[in-house]
């Protein structure tokens, strides 16, 4: 009896000792799979061919109907209207803001190098919304002054804010009072983009849309509080639509995963540290001394590497044709989904090359 029991008690050590063997594998083998943070670019709207490597920016929507009034003076206003208002604002400040914000965005997209210049602004008489496009002469010297491929004009702008204010009651017997706000500025700017040849097309840009805002409070003084000043809303309308403008014709950067193997080979893994550094082609020329190895296992995943640093460095077909063969040397679902990735990022590459203005 005892030897049947020490044999059944050796048997359930020995599958213990193998299942342990086989998660320290399946451990050792996830772990050897790295997560990495990128930024991707996503193409804009609207994106502009690459004879346009830098803009100069102008703001010609200010005509005579334009103020800048003080924060405080429309905070009287807008008290004396009992919180509500109503209006069309042409803001000179807000206008300003809008061609400051698109220049940062554009500057910061990494599409553009971008000049504000110092005497922006070109005044109108005339009290349309937008006039004649400007003569191509003119252009061409702003262009050459400088140095500049084309010219981003700003050639209208308006703002219209609306907002409300009621009193209401509520709890037991409704004798609480609450007090409610809301304000709502729609922006809407008109944009042209020059180039200094008479046979390109002006192309001419709308950017429309609206911020909101709406609270609450048991005191009016604490809810004026948490409302935004009525100069604030003008100026973050001028900030949106800047953003907006700038997002239709540079890309947009959004956060993303990848993944890069860790062989266990010190001279295969001396890349890692490289790409830590973002020094993506010197990372690929030490994984390409091993896309030999006898070991598929091995080879498979210095060619994933090998994807990774071809789309980091822009080449997606190249990427794409090093993610095939880690596919083929051994099969993974991580290299699946990545080739599943790239081949999307190819795809949208190929429809944004036909619709470039």
């Amino acid at each position: 009896m005892k030897i049947l029991y020490y044999l059944k008690r050796f048997g359930y050590l020995c599958s213990r000792g193998i299942l342990f063997v086989i998660f320290g594998l399946l451990v050792y083998s996830c772990t050897s799979l790295r997560d990495i943070g990128i930024q991707v670019a996503v193409s804009p709207e609207y994106p502009i061919t690459s004879d346009i490597q830098s803009l100069a920016l102008l703001n010609r929507s200010m005509n005579g109907q334009f103020t800048n009034v003080s924060s405080d003076s429309l905070e009287k206003i807008l008290i004396g209207n009992h919180m509500l208002l109503d209006a069309v604002f042409q803001d000179s400040l807000a206008a300003d803001t809008v061609i400051r914000v698109t220049a940062k965005s554009l500057f910061e997209s990494g599409r553009f190098d971008v000049v504000v210049p110092k005497d922006r602004n070109i005044f109108r008489n005339d009290s349309s919304v937008i006039a004649n496009p400007l003569n191509i002469s003119n252009i061409k010297d702003v262009c050459d002054v400088f140095n500049v491929d084309a010219v981003l004009v700003l050639e209208g702008f308006a703002e219209q804010l609306s907002t409300k204010y009621w009193v209401g009651n509520e709890g037991p017997e409704n004798l609480t009072v609450v007090y409610e706000a809301s304000s709502d500025i729609t922006y809407q700017s008109e944009w042209r983009l020059y180039r200094p040849n008479e046979l390109k097309t002006v192309i001419r840009f709308q950017v429309s849309d609206s911020i909101y805002w709406k609270n609450f409070s048991y005191s009016l003084e604490d809810l004026y509080s948490k409302m935004p000043r009525t100069k604030e809303a003008l100026l973050n309308g001028g900030v949106a639509s800047g953003l907006k403008m700038a997002g239709y014709i540079s890309p947009r950067w959004v956060n993303q995963n990848r993944h890069y193997f860790i062989t266990g080979i010190n001279e295969i893994d001396a890349a890692v540290p490289l790409i830590n550094e973002n020094r993506w082609e010197e990372a690929a020329a030490i994984w390409t001394k091993f896309e030999t190895n006898p070991s598929k296992k091995i080879r498979s995943k210095v060619e994933f590497n090998l994807a990774l640093a071809a789309e980091m460095n822009g080449d997606i077909d190249l990427a794409i044709e090093w993610g095939l063969k880690s596919y083929h040397d051994k099969y993974l679902k991580v290299t699946e989904v990545y080739l599943k990735t790239l081949d999307n990022i190819r795809k949208e590459r190929q429809k944004d090359n036909k619709k470039e203005y």
